[in-house]
Protein backbone atom coordinates (compact mmCIF):
# COMPACT_ATOMS: atom_id res chain seq x y z
CA UNK A 1 0.00 0.00 0.00
CA UNK A 2 2.90 2.39 0.67
CA UNK A 3 4.21 2.61 -2.80
CA UNK A 4 0.98 2.49 -4.78
CA UNK A 5 0.26 5.37 -2.11
CA UNK A 6 3.72 7.36 -3.13
CA UNK A 7 2.56 6.50 -6.81
CA UNK A 8 -0.96 8.67 -6.44
CA UNK A 9 0.86 11.07 -5.13
CA UNK A 10 3.28 12.14 -7.28
CA UNK A 11 0.65 11.31 -10.06
CA UNK A 12 -1.63 13.95 -8.55
CA UNK A 13 1.32 16.23 -8.24
CA UNK A 14 2.47 16.44 -11.56
CA UNK A 15 -1.07 16.60 -12.59
CA UNK A 16 -1.47 19.41 -10.45
CA UNK A 17 2.07 21.64 -10.11
CA UNK A 18 3.49 20.58 -13.05
CA UNK A 19 0.77 20.26 -16.09
CA UNK A 20 -2.55 22.05 -14.70
CA UNK A 21 -0.89 25.05 -13.27
CA UNK A 22 1.43 25.87 -15.93
CA UNK A 23 -1.02 26.08 -18.82
CA UNK A 24 -3.47 27.60 -16.82
CA UNK A 25 -1.17 30.65 -16.12
CA UNK A 26 0.84 30.92 -19.06
CA UNK A 27 -2.11 30.39 -21.85
CA UNK A 28 -5.55 29.13 -20.79
CA UNK A 29 -6.30 32.57 -18.61
CA UNK A 30 -4.99 34.60 -20.96
CA UNK A 31 -7.37 33.33 -23.61
CA UNK A 32 -10.59 33.55 -20.90
CA UNK A 33 -9.77 36.80 -19.81
CA UNK A 34 -10.33 38.22 -23.17
CA UNK A 35 -11.46 35.95 -25.97
CA UNK A 36 -11.92 38.88 -28.16
CA UNK A 37 -8.32 39.97 -28.71
CA UNK A 38 -6.75 36.40 -30.06
CA UNK A 39 -8.39 34.09 -33.28
CA UNK A 40 -10.71 31.44 -32.87
CA UNK A 41 -7.68 28.93 -33.57
CA UNK A 42 -5.95 30.47 -30.60
CA UNK A 43 -9.57 30.47 -28.50
CA UNK A 44 -10.04 26.37 -29.43
CA UNK A 45 -6.93 25.24 -27.85
CA UNK A 46 -7.74 27.37 -24.98
CA UNK A 47 -11.07 25.62 -24.63
CA UNK A 48 -8.77 22.31 -25.13
CA UNK A 49 -6.25 23.46 -22.53
CA UNK A 50 -8.60 24.23 -20.06
CA UNK A 51 -10.31 20.94 -20.55
CA UNK A 52 -6.49 19.71 -19.37
CA UNK A 53 -6.65 21.93 -17.17
CA UNK A 54 -9.43 21.30 -14.92
CA UNK A 55 -8.83 17.41 -15.55
CA UNK A 56 -5.31 17.22 -13.98
CA UNK A 57 -6.81 19.60 -11.03
CA UNK A 58 -10.08 18.04 -9.85
CA UNK A 59 -8.09 14.43 -10.45
CA UNK A 60 -4.69 15.03 -9.22
CA UNK A 61 -6.22 16.39 -5.65
CA UNK A 62 -8.25 13.10 -5.48
CA UNK A 63 -5.23 11.03 -6.09
CA UNK A 64 -3.16 13.00 -3.74
CA UNK A 65 -6.03 12.55 -1.33
CA UNK A 66 -6.04 8.83 -2.53
CA UNK A 67 -1.73 8.44 -1.91
CA UNK A 68 -2.22 10.25 1.39
CA UNK A 69 -4.75 7.95 2.57
CA UNK A 70 -3.21 5.19 1.36
CA UNK A 71 0.02 5.60 3.64
CA UNK A 72 -2.10 6.02 6.42
CA UNK A 73 -3.57 2.54 5.70
CA UNK A 74 -7.32 3.51 4.32
CA UNK A 75 -8.38 2.96 0.90
CA UNK A 76 -10.63 5.56 -0.71
CA UNK A 77 -12.41 4.50 -4.49
CA UNK A 78 -11.12 6.28 -7.30
CA UNK A 79 -13.07 10.04 -8.62
CA UNK A 80 -12.37 9.88 -12.08
CA UNK A 81 -11.74 7.34 -14.51
CA UNK A 82 -10.04 8.97 -17.67
CA UNK A 83 -13.47 10.81 -18.10
CA UNK A 84 -12.57 11.85 -22.13
CA UNK A 85 -12.14 8.58 -23.30
CA UNK A 86 -16.40 8.37 -22.73
CA UNK A 87 -17.97 7.20 -25.80
CA UNK A 88 -21.17 8.63 -24.78
CA UNK A 89 -22.58 11.50 -22.31
CA UNK A 90 -23.93 8.44 -19.85
CA UNK A 91 -20.44 7.04 -20.18
CA UNK A 92 -18.53 10.15 -19.40
CA UNK A 93 -20.63 10.73 -16.01
CA UNK A 94 -19.92 7.44 -14.63
CA UNK A 95 -15.96 8.45 -15.61
CA UNK A 96 -15.84 11.91 -13.99
CA UNK A 97 -16.31 13.29 -10.63
CA UNK A 98 -17.64 9.87 -9.32
CA UNK A 99 -18.49 11.07 -6.29
CA UNK A 100 -20.24 13.88 -7.48
CA UNK A 101 -22.43 11.90 -10.15
CA UNK A 102 -23.06 9.39 -7.70
CA UNK A 103 -24.77 11.97 -5.10
CA UNK A 104 -26.37 13.65 -8.15
CA UNK A 105 -28.20 10.05 -9.03
CA UNK A 106 -28.96 8.91 -5.48
CA UNK A 107 -30.00 12.36 -4.19
CA UNK A 108 -31.54 14.30 -6.64
CA UNK A 109 -32.33 12.04 -10.03
CA UNK A 110 -34.00 9.17 -8.03
CA UNK A 111 -35.57 11.53 -5.34
CA UNK A 112 -37.20 13.63 -8.60
CA UNK A 113 -38.84 9.82 -9.52
CA UNK A 114 -35.36 8.17 -11.27
CA UNK A 115 -36.78 6.01 -14.40
CA UNK A 116 -39.40 4.64 -12.38
CA UNK A 117 -42.37 7.02 -13.85
CA UNK A 118 -42.44 6.32 -17.28
CA UNK A 119 -39.72 7.69 -20.07
CA UNK A 120 -41.05 11.28 -20.40
CA UNK A 121 -40.68 12.11 -16.74
CA UNK A 122 -36.88 10.24 -16.96
CA UNK A 123 -36.18 12.57 -19.50
CA UNK A 124 -37.27 15.55 -17.46
CA UNK A 125 -35.75 14.01 -14.09
CA UNK A 126 -32.63 14.22 -15.85
CA UNK A 127 -32.58 17.57 -17.21
CA UNK A 128 -33.88 18.46 -14.09
CA UNK A 129 -30.86 16.76 -12.05
CA UNK A 130 -27.95 18.50 -13.86
CA UNK A 131 -29.74 21.45 -13.88
CA UNK A 132 -29.66 21.41 -10.20
CA UNK A 133 -26.04 20.57 -10.22
CA UNK A 134 -25.25 23.52 -12.45
CA UNK A 135 -26.85 25.49 -9.93
CA UNK A 136 -24.90 23.21 -6.91
CA UNK A 137 -21.38 24.88 -8.24
CA UNK A 138 -23.00 28.39 -8.58
CA UNK A 139 -26.19 30.77 -8.61
CA UNK A 140 -24.80 31.79 -12.39
CA UNK A 141 -26.33 31.63 -15.72
CA UNK A 142 -23.30 29.77 -16.98
CA UNK A 143 -23.55 26.77 -14.46
CA UNK A 144 -26.91 26.90 -14.99
CA UNK A 145 -26.37 26.40 -19.15
CA UNK A 146 -23.43 24.29 -18.42
CA UNK A 147 -25.81 21.59 -16.37
CA UNK A 148 -28.95 22.40 -18.89
CA UNK A 149 -26.97 20.93 -21.56
CA UNK A 150 -25.72 17.80 -19.94
CA UNK A 151 -28.91 17.25 -19.30
CA UNK A 152 -30.42 17.77 -22.25
CA UNK A 153 -27.34 14.78 -23.96
CA UNK A 154 -28.14 12.68 -21.44
CA UNK A 155 -32.11 12.99 -22.17
CA UNK A 156 -31.23 12.53 -25.92
CA UNK A 157 -29.11 9.72 -25.77
CA UNK A 158 -31.79 7.92 -23.36
CA UNK A 159 -34.48 8.90 -26.03
CA UNK A 160 -32.18 7.63 -28.51
CA UNK A 161 -31.80 4.11 -26.89
CA UNK A 162 -34.72 3.49 -25.71
CA UNK A 163 -35.69 4.28 -29.83
CA UNK A 164 -33.46 1.83 -30.65
CA UNK A 165 -34.21 -0.96 -28.29
CA UNK A 166 -30.19 -0.59 -27.61
CA UNK A 167 -29.28 -2.36 -24.05
CA UNK A 168 -27.06 -0.34 -21.14
CA UNK A 169 -24.44 -2.55 -22.30
CA UNK A 170 -24.43 -1.42 -25.95
CA UNK A 171 -21.36 0.26 -27.07
CA UNK A 172 -19.54 1.55 -29.62
CA UNK A 173 -16.77 -0.18 -31.23
CA UNK A 174 -13.91 0.37 -33.46
CA UNK A 175 -14.09 3.56 -35.84
CA UNK A 176 -17.40 4.24 -34.55
CA UNK A 177 -15.87 4.43 -30.88
CA UNK A 178 -13.22 6.02 -31.97
CA UNK A 179 -15.88 9.09 -33.55
CA UNK A 180 -18.17 8.56 -30.44
CA UNK A 181 -15.33 9.52 -28.30
CA UNK A 182 -14.18 12.61 -30.47
CA UNK A 183 -18.02 14.01 -30.36
CA UNK A 184 -17.86 13.46 -27.12
CA UNK A 185 -15.07 15.07 -25.93
CA UNK A 186 -15.66 17.82 -28.24
CA UNK A 187 -19.18 18.13 -26.78
CA UNK A 188 -17.75 18.25 -23.22
CA UNK A 189 -15.40 20.75 -24.22
CA UNK A 190 -17.56 22.87 -25.87
CA UNK A 191 -19.92 22.90 -22.32
CA UNK A 192 -16.49 23.97 -20.41
CA UNK A 193 -16.66 26.92 -21.86
CA UNK A 194 -19.83 27.87 -20.24
CA UNK A 195 -18.68 26.30 -17.26
CA UNK A 196 -15.28 28.75 -17.25
CA UNK A 197 -16.16 31.56 -18.41
CA UNK A 198 -17.33 34.23 -15.66
CA UNK A 199 -20.57 36.07 -17.77
CA UNK A 200 -22.54 34.12 -21.14
CA UNK A 201 -20.91 36.97 -23.27
CA UNK A 202 -17.65 35.81 -22.90
CA UNK A 203 -19.01 32.59 -23.62
CA UNK A 204 -21.08 34.11 -26.54
CA UNK A 205 -17.86 36.05 -27.75
CA UNK A 206 -15.54 32.99 -27.63
CA UNK A 207 -17.89 30.91 -29.78
CA UNK A 208 -18.26 33.61 -32.32
CA UNK A 209 -14.05 34.00 -32.78
CA UNK A 210 -14.11 29.97 -33.09
CA UNK A 211 -16.95 30.19 -35.56
CA UNK A 212 -15.87 33.28 -37.69
CA UNK A 213 -12.50 34.37 -36.47
CA UNK A 214 -10.64 30.87 -36.26
CA UNK A 215 -7.45 32.13 -38.98
CA UNK A 216 -5.93 28.42 -38.96
CA UNK A 217 -2.80 30.68 -40.39
CA UNK A 218 -2.01 31.61 -37.10
CA UNK A 219 -1.30 28.16 -35.57
CA UNK A 220 2.30 28.01 -36.32
CA UNK A 221 3.27 30.91 -34.45
CA UNK A 222 0.97 30.03 -31.56
CA UNK A 223 2.69 26.87 -31.50
CA UNK A 224 5.70 28.33 -31.79
CA UNK A 225 4.80 30.98 -29.48
CA UNK A 226 3.42 28.70 -26.37
CA UNK A 227 5.55 25.51 -27.44
CA UNK A 228 6.30 24.52 -23.74
CA UNK A 229 2.49 25.00 -23.50
CA UNK A 230 1.75 22.20 -26.07
CA UNK A 231 4.25 20.04 -25.18
CA UNK A 232 2.63 20.14 -21.35
CA UNK A 233 -0.89 19.73 -23.27
CA UNK A 234 0.63 16.73 -25.27
CA UNK A 235 1.75 14.79 -22.64
CA UNK A 236 -0.72 15.30 -20.12
CA UNK A 237 -3.27 13.90 -23.50
CA UNK A 238 -1.20 11.54 -23.74
CA UNK A 239 -1.29 10.45 -20.20
CA UNK A 240 -4.89 10.37 -19.80
CA UNK A 241 -5.64 8.56 -23.10
CA UNK A 242 -3.02 6.14 -23.05
CA UNK A 243 -3.87 2.27 -22.13
CA UNK A 244 -4.75 1.50 -18.56
CA UNK A 245 -2.60 -0.84 -18.80
CA UNK A 246 0.79 1.95 -19.15
CA UNK A 247 -0.59 3.36 -15.68
CA UNK A 248 -0.80 -0.19 -14.26
CA UNK A 249 2.58 -0.98 -15.09
CA UNK A 250 3.66 2.14 -13.75
CA UNK A 251 2.54 1.91 -10.73
CA UNK A 252 3.90 -1.23 -10.43
CA UNK A 253 7.03 -0.06 -11.05
CA UNK A 254 6.97 2.84 -8.23
CA UNK A 255 5.59 -0.44 -5.73
CA UNK A 256 8.72 -2.42 -6.57
CA UNK A 257 11.32 0.50 -6.17
CA UNK A 258 13.31 0.80 -3.18
CA UNK A 259 12.71 3.24 -0.11
CA UNK A 260 15.22 5.07 -1.48
CA UNK A 261 14.28 5.08 -5.31
CA UNK A 262 11.05 6.19 -4.09
CA UNK A 263 12.30 9.20 -2.32
CA UNK A 264 14.35 10.16 -4.98
CA UNK A 265 11.69 10.04 -7.59
CA UNK A 266 10.08 12.53 -4.86
CA UNK A 267 12.28 14.36 -4.97
CA UNK A 268 13.15 14.80 -8.81
CA UNK A 269 9.32 15.89 -9.17
CA UNK A 270 9.44 18.58 -6.21
CA UNK A 271 12.53 20.42 -8.46
CA UNK A 272 10.82 19.58 -11.62
CA UNK A 273 7.54 21.79 -9.79
CA UNK A 274 10.09 24.69 -8.26
CA UNK A 275 11.61 25.21 -11.87
CA UNK A 276 8.45 25.63 -13.75
CA UNK A 277 6.26 26.97 -10.88
CA UNK A 278 4.44 29.97 -11.40
CA UNK A 279 5.02 32.99 -8.65
CA UNK A 280 1.09 32.94 -7.93
CA UNK A 281 0.13 30.34 -5.95
CA UNK A 282 -2.62 28.74 -7.99
CA UNK A 283 -5.32 26.86 -5.52
CA UNK A 284 -7.32 23.84 -6.45
CA UNK A 285 -10.62 24.81 -8.74
CA UNK A 286 -13.02 22.89 -6.87
CA UNK A 287 -11.81 25.04 -3.65
CA UNK A 288 -14.40 27.80 -5.21
CA UNK A 289 -17.83 25.96 -4.86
Amino acid sequence: MFGTGVFFIISGLFKKAVISDYISVNFVERIFDNPALYSGVENLFGVYGYALQIYCDFSGYSDMAIGFALLLGFRFPMNFNSPYKADSITDFWHRWHISLSTWLRDYLYISLGGNRKGKVRTYINLCLTMLLGGLWHGASWNFVIWGGFHGIALAAQKFWRNLLHKPKTAGSKGIRKFFAVLVTFNFVCFCWIFFRNTTFEASVVMLKQICTAFHPEVFMQLIEGYWKVFVLMGIGYLLHFAPDSWQNACCRGVVKLPLLGKALLLVVLIYLVIQIKSSDIQPFIYFQF
